[in-house]
């Protein structure tokens, strides 16, 4: 009976030893918060108080840096908003500004198919004459035009008072870019010009655009061609 209980101690201590050397303590799994992991409600309970504070502090830092990242996306989100309040204003903008252009762009398209159904040639009838001509409504629509009609056609009309019924004229459509000097012109009086500038002060552009072979601006000569400028093509 002696031995006996003398073998049971001898199996039980070993027993109680390894137990409180920790054999059967609770080993808690591994978790990264940055990551979202977290404890149970049930795993936190069996946590030792050291490993408890280990996590606490671990999640008091967690809340700290997302407290921050939240304050730099808010300041961040002020400034986007800023900018998105610019970027519309800018974008109603352009979209008022496309608008006047295409409504402009429909008006100059306008224009031009109605230019391009006018009459580029004209038969004179009996009793018509430059003034008559340039007055008509397909034509220029004033008869003091009837200059531009009479330059357009200077090979065969030497008097614009005398026109022959049967006669053929052009009806220049074209803003000129060049002009032939004819007897009694001057730049100034070239600029004046409805189709040219039609300002007699804009004598200069003529000059300028021609001072190779115009030494003198104040001294032109008759069937010399000089260029004429667009203005708005000038820089």
């Amino acid at each position: 009976m002696h031995n006996k209980r003398s073998f049971a101690l001898m199996v039980a201590i070993p027993l109680m030893l390894a137990v409180g050397a920790g054999c059967s303590r609770y080993q808690p799994k591994a978790v990264d918060i940055t990551k979202g992991e977290y404890y149970e409600d049930t795993e936190y309970n069996k946590l030792s108080v050291k490993d408890k504070e280990a996590y606490c502090n671990a999640l008091t830092g967690e809340l700290k840096r997302l407290g921050e990242r939240s304050q730099v996306a808010e300041a961040e989100l002020g400034k986007n908003k800023d900018k998105i309040k610019i970027l519309t204003k800018e974008l109603r903008d352009a979209e008022k500004e496309y608008s006047s252009y295409s409504a402009e762009i429909d008006e100059l398209t306008k224009q031009i198919q109605t230019l391009a159904l006018l009459p580029k040639t004209w038969k004179l009838e009996y009793g018509e004459c430059l003034w008559t001509l340039a007055g008509k409504e397909e034509i220029y629509k004033d008869p003091l035009k009837w200059p531009r009609i009479w330059r357009g056609n200077e090979r065969l009309i030497e008097d614009p008072d005398w026109v022959l019924a049967g006669w053929t004229l052009q009806i220049p459509r074209e803003w000129p870019t060049e002009h032939k000097v004819a007897s009694g012109e001057w730049l100034g009086k070239i600029a004046g010009y409805w189709e040219v500038y039609g300002d007699y002060k804009k004598w200069p552009l003529l000059y300028e655009a021609n001072k190779s072979q115009i030494n003198d601006p104040n001294l032109i000569f008759p069937n010399e061609q000089i260029v004429v400028p667009r203005t708005d093509s000038l820089k």
